[in-house]
């Protein structure tokens, strides 16, 4: 009976850290995405190469936090790449600077597409095609494949290392919705919670490429997507 008692008890403690030990993860990444939020407003930054700068300046400043955190001694031994994209995730869904921001940059820097008169999308409800990201500070750009079958979206990245599943939900000729299944993406996973959903709208389609808009909160984003030959 004791050593039914001991178990039990050990058993709560354990329940109780690891509870306490996810909490306090959610309000690490939490903290540091309102932090990093803060130093791109008061810096008034306004692309995304800048970011990097308060990144860096925020990992320096928690030092002593982040090891304490991760149960490290070294800051060598942090997985910052992981940090980054938990941190990442949290400011894309919490702060509206950035994403303001990030909206005007592409404004500024890309051609707004307007409506294709006489629009079908018929041919886009399967079909393989790809899009370009660029990588902050560089020239070079990851490219992600897209499978459109069956209704179901799926993005895979890093030459296939990595994926991410969605549902597709046609509203009208030229409208879907994208329901988010899973992920092993290192920052998509992050981003998304299965079940979460996202709005797009075909604004173009020609015979290379199609534009379409991305609803993200208050904001609205322009993704080209190349057919695949």
């Amino acid at each position: 009976m004791k050593n039914i008692y001991n178990f039990k008890n050990l058993l709560v403690i354990t329940i109780i850290y690891l509870v306490s030990l996810s909490a306090n993860g959610q309000d690490l990444y939490d903290k540091f995405s309102k932090k990093l939020c803060q130093c791109l407003e008061k810096e008034k930054v306004t692309t995304d190469e800048a970011m990097p700068r308060c990144f860096e300046e925020l990992l320096v400043k928690n030092i002593d936090e982040l090891k304490e955190y991760y149960g490290v001694t070294s800051f060598r031994e942090i997985n910052t790449e992981e940090l980054g994209n938990k941190v990442a995730a949290k400011l894309l869904k919490n702060c509206d600077y950035a994403l303001e921001a990030f909206s005007n940059q592409q404004k500024q820097e890309d051609k707004i597409v307007t409506k294709q008169p006489n629009l079908t999308c018929e041919d886009l409800k399967s079909g393989d095609f790809y899009y370009l990201n660029g990588r902050s500070n560089t020239a070079i750009s990851d490219t992600t494949y897209v499978t459109i079958s069956n209704n179901m979206f799926l993005e895979r990245m890093k030459n296939g290392r990595t994926y991410s599943l969605l549902n597709l939900e046609w509203k009208g000729e030229c409208k879907f919705k994208l329901i988010f299944k899973e992920s092993n993406d290192p920052f998509k996973k992050e981003l998304s919670k299965p079940g979460d959903t996202y709005l797009y709208e075909v604004m173009t389609n020609g015979p290379e490429s199609i534009v379409v808009k991305v609803y993200w909160r208050k904001e609205e984003f322009q993704v080209e997507l190349f057919k695949a030959k």
